[in-house]
């Protein structure tokens, strides 16, 4: 039987800032096996965790990340007040590293989103880079919707683990396998699909669906055996895929 792991998406997002340090180390308190989260390059060329490419909705302030350094980024709040009301004022945007540092003393594994700037071949081994100094080189995976960044992390070390992020793509298997990649990382609807998972498995390649919250979807994959659930609600995942492991004990 498959164990399925459970990773909450930019942290434990629906119950703190998303991808912030207090959504990160919620994620662990509530049992999460990993966490989710998205990178960008700074103008000073620092790894910084944000989904957006810019901080005008997340934080208090305004401007592309690219654009900025990282020490005008961290002059803005990203405690989400339109969210979360004041209970996160005061909290920071995060470099990888930082993020790294909170979570290493855990077991979690940390998926790592190149976005687009990300993806350039200068941020992929400015990535690399800063999980080789923070010692976190076999607890990373590494995914994209930029193909060609995953590509680029496999030349420059051919031991990391990548996965490629999509919705629907034509022979995801193959075309996965071609820059070496371990996983799949498609969107929920595709993964329901009868054999979808099966065929991953068959040519060695695990499979992480994104971003199921709801829980009878959560179940279906428990039973199709995927092995990673990317979810907002990893509390809400984990004791359905605790109950479903008891059914075989």
């Amino acid at each position: 039987m498959i164990y399925t792991a459970i990773w909450a998406h930019r942290g434990a997002s629906i119950y703190a800032p998303e991808n912030t340090l207090p959504a990160f180390i919620l994620a662990s308190r509530l049992g999460a096996d990993g966490i989710e989260l998205d990178i960008h390059i700074t103008k000073d060329k620092q790894v910084v965790v944000c989904h957006d490419h810019t901080i005008d909705r997340t934080s208090n302030g305004t401007g592309v990340i690219t654009e900025m350094t990282l020490e005008e980024l961290k002059q803005f709040d990203f405690g989400y007040p339109t969210a979360f009301g004041g209970r996160f004022t005061g909290t920071k945007i995060s470099t990888l590293g930082e993020v790294y540092d909170a979570v290493k003393a855990t077991d979690m594994i940390v998926n790592v989103e190149l976005k687009y700037t990300a993806a350039q071949p200068e941020g992929v081994a400015l990535t690399l880079a800063v999980t080789e100094q923070h010692g976190m080189k076999d607890r990373v995976i590494y995914s994209s919707f930029a193909h060609y960044g995953l590509a680029e992390a496999m030349r420059l070390d051919s031991t990391c683990i990548v996965a490629p992020l999509y919705g629907t793509m034509d022979n995801p298997c193959e075309a996965a396998l071609a820059y070496g990649a371990s996983a799949l990382h498609p969107g929920y609807g595709d993964t329901l699909k009868p054999g979808y998972i099966d065929e991953a498995h068959s040519k060695g390649l695990r499979v992480h669906p994104y971003t199921i919250d709801n829980p009878g979807v959560m179940s279906q994959l428990l039973n199709l055996g995927a092995d990673a659930l990317i979810t907002n609600y990893p509390d809400i995942a984990k004791n359905l895929r605790d109950k479903h492991l008891k059914k075989f004990i």
